[in-house]
């Protein structure tokens, strides 16, 4: 058997890690940091020829993964303010 003391160091330790795993959950609205090509066109409000004008003349930065391409949060909000990207 496990002596109780060190029955209590594990309940103590697994009682931690609830509550880490807990505070995890609260901050999942900090996650998302990309978006597909297809929700970035959605939100800005443009097709594809225009997306692809953009990223061909660098107005908008993406990240490429294999045949699927990811555009920052933060590239919507600077296509509205920033009259270059236009």
């Amino acid at each position: 058997m496990i002596p109780e003391a060190e029955l209590n160091l594990l309940k103590t330790s697994l009682q931690n890690i609830q509550q880490q795993l807990l505070d995890l959950k609260g901050n999942r609205q900090t996650a998302v940091k990309f978006m597909t090509a297809i929700e970035f066109m959605a939100a800005v409000r443009i097709r594809r020829t225009k997306f692809d004008e953009l990223v061909k003349s660098g107005k908008i930065n993406v990240i490429k993964k294999r045949r699927k391409i990811y555009v920052p949060v933060e590239e919507v909000e600077r296509y509205y303010n920033d009259s270059s990207v236009l």
